[in-house]
């Protein structure tokens, strides 16, 4: 078998553009993947273009030799858009795989370990939701009916954003502050007990607004807050000083990227983007993180079949805690897929459809164009 041909079909996914990369074979199978980066969506999709035509006439079922030949035509450019890329044709190619030999793509990475996938809302409590369906949160009074109706898809647990201001680089203002603590207790209140809540502040604040933050939130006993920094021994700092479990990892590439922060002992869950960093490297980056006792928890606030490939790689991970899934998006996110993601009391059920499991549907794709 040979791979024939490499495409790119985009269409509008709201916040960003939806991606997925489409890998014809001489034998008439056909791969997908979704890949998707906000911001950066021509760039991306150049290089998925590029990286496509060098693996035209390889074998698909070569993806381990494949992966390592991209990384070699790429090694001036260490992640981002190009590693994205790379990651997006090996899912494609393990789907490809998965369909010839039979078998869903969680069995080339030794089988089923979690046989549910836990999954929590992310980006909850937008002011302005892209489903129409979602009720906005524009002040904590609206806080109530937003859980009601994220409680009534399914889900459990939530992760928060919180608007800052201006004067929030880097320290955290007292009001800012006093305002998380507000925001995250109104949450926890009308979610309820026995759900959840995480927060993400990204790289808004150094270390010294994170560790007022962390110290903060200790008495919700949060799934964790989400701080991102490029200085391992600083994220340590905070981490030995609060309960509060520290998260981070979805702007790093590959194992070399984790390395530092795993050996540091920088953090409690590494999250990984599973797209970004792809299935077979996110595998690695689970193991290595489990040699460290370190939770996996990865990040996903892309698509249904951007979701599907994060299914099959969580399936595998004993270290497996949690998946980020994006419901409030674009109302056709369900009509451009044939097998769209159910919620059922917080889980995803595994599939034992082949590859995995999910195609595109290239009309739909087609009706919404990106703008």
């Amino acid at each position: 078998m040979k791979v024939t041909s490499v495409d790119v079909l985009s269409c509008e996914g709201g916040w960003r553009t939806l991606n997925f990369l489409k890998v014809e074979t001489d034998e008439g199978i056909t791969g997908y993947s979704e890949c998707n980066c906000v911001r950066s969506h021509d760039m991306l999709r150049a290089a998925i273009q590029y990286l496509g035509g060098l693996i035209v006439g390889k074998n698909p079922f070569q993806t381990e030799k494949i992966q390592v030949e991209l990384y070699h035509a790429t090694q001036r450019q260490l992640g981002g858009v190009a590693h994205q890329a790379i990651s997006g044709i090996d899912a494609a190619l393990l789907d490809i795989k998965g369909k010839a030999l039979g078998v869903p793509v969680y069995e080339f990475f030794g089988g089923v370990v979690q046989d549910r996938i836990r999954v929590y809302y992310t980006h909850c409590g937008r002011a302005e939701p892209f489903h129409p369906d979602v009720p906005p949160v524009k002040s904590v009074g609206d806080i109530p009916a937003c859980a009601d109706y994220v409680k009534g898809l399914g889900f459990r647990d939530v992760k928060l954003n919180y608007p800052l201001t201006p004067e929030d680089r880097g320290d955290i203002t007292p009001g800012t502050l006093n305002g998380i603590v507000e925001w995250i207790g109104a949450w926890q209140d009308a979610l309820g007990a026995e759900c959840s809540t995480a927060l993400d502040v990204a790289f808004s604040f150094k270390m010294a607004g994170i560790s007022k933050l962390a110290r903060a939130l200790e008495p919700f006993n949060m799934l964790w807050l989400e701080a991102e920094t490029l200085d391992p021994l600083a994220l340590k700092a905070v981490r030995n000083g609060t309960s509060t479990p520290i998260c981070i990892g979805e702007s790093f590439y590959r194992t070399q990227g984790f390395k530092p922060y795993l050996e540091a002992h920088a953090l409690d869950i590494i999250m990984p983007d599973t797209v970004w960093n792809g299935i077979t490297m996110g595998k690695k980056v689970a193991d290595y993180a489990n040699t460290y006792d370190i939770l996996f928890a990865p990040h996903n606030s892309h698509g249904v079949l951007g979701g599907r490939q994060a299914v099959h790689l969580c399936a595998t991970c004993e270290n497996f805690k949690i998946l980020e899934y994006e419901y409030d998006d674009v109302p056709w996110r369900n009509e451009i897929v044939t097998n769209p993601i159910q919620i059922k009391d917080g889980f995803i059920e595994l599939s034992d459809q082949p590859g995995l499991g999910c195609d595109i549907v290239e009309e739909a794709i087609g009706a919404h164009p990106p703008e």
